[in-house]
């Protein structure tokens, strides 16, 4: 309940990382409410680092410099695999499993990765929240700083590098919609994370649709004003003022006056 209270206040406040934290903890809480097991060690000093986690947080937030964004997206992402760790180990424990006391990722290019397609759902389901809100700059700039904290998760695998710049230079691009970006986006980066877990790094190939969206041609950021003239002149005047600052204004007037005064010379 503490949990979801917090997440629900940051959501208030638009504290995306305290929110992203608190929301990570009531989903683990969530597995042994339901399914209640015998915590064991591991499983207990990882739900503290999640704790503390959303303590370092809400202590910046009310210190005298305050929690940046940026600041805040780079706690979040560090704490990620440790979240990622604890959710596989209480499922593991659900199931009537052993946790064991310590995980190892590879190092890429072949090697298995030990929950890395889990670290990769997790923030793939980040994201898909974001997609889901609808579409806006600052929902734009939290999906692109998640696709950075995918680049953290492997920075080895030169593929998987590859298809998230590639999902993030589409992302730049305001002209692509929600509906076309998340299907590819989410599909591409999940079965990736997945083959890249299997150690099949090989088998991994930027979809077709993936290349159109990361190449798809960028709305212009602005186009020349057009004004269409009607022809009383009273309209005239009243569209210059609607449609020029005070500045533009005596230009056009001094332009006028000029040309009036010439006719009249002719």
């Amino acid at each position: 309940r503490a949990a979801h209270s917090v997440k629900g206040g940051a959501a208030m406040l638009g504290m995306h990382s305290v929110k992203k934290v608190a929301h990570r903890l009531e989903d683990c809480f969530k597995i042994i409410r339901e399914h209640p097991v015998d915590i064991d060690q591991t499983v207990e000093s990882q739900f503290l680092k999640g704790y503390d986690t959303l303590k370092d947080l809400v202590e910046r937030l009310q210190g005298p410099y305050g929690l940046r964004e940026e600041e805040g997206e780079e706690i979040v992402q560090n704490a990620w695999p440790v979240f990622a760790d604890l959710e596989a180990n209480l499922n593991t424990l659900v199931s009537g499993g052993t946790v064991a006391k310590s995980t190892t990722v590879g190092t890429g290019n072949g090697k298995a990765k030990t929950n890395f397609a889990q670290q990769v759902k997790d923030q793939l389901k980040e994201m898909l929240e974001l997609f889901k809100q609808g579409d806006s700059p600052d929902s734009r700039k939290q999906l692109i700083e998640g696709c950075n904290g995918l680049l953290k998760l492997d920075k080895n695998t030169e593929i998987w590098q590859t298809l998230v710049t590639a999902s993030q230079q589409a992302l730049t691009n305001s002209k692509l919609s929600y509906q076309v970006l998340a299907p590819v986006i989410i599909k591409e980066l999940n079965t990736a994370g997945e083959l890249i877990q299997a150690g099949k790094v090989e088998e991994i190939v930027p979809s077709k649709d993936l290349k159109e969206i990361a190449t798809s041609p960028k709305a212009k950021i602005s186009e020349q004003k057009k004004v269409t003239l009607p022809k009383d002149p009273k309209e005239v005047v009243r569209l210059i003022i609607k449609s020029f600052d005070h500045k533009q204004q005596e230009a056009i007037a001094r332009i006028l006056v000029k040309h009036v005064k010439s006719s009249k010379n002719n």
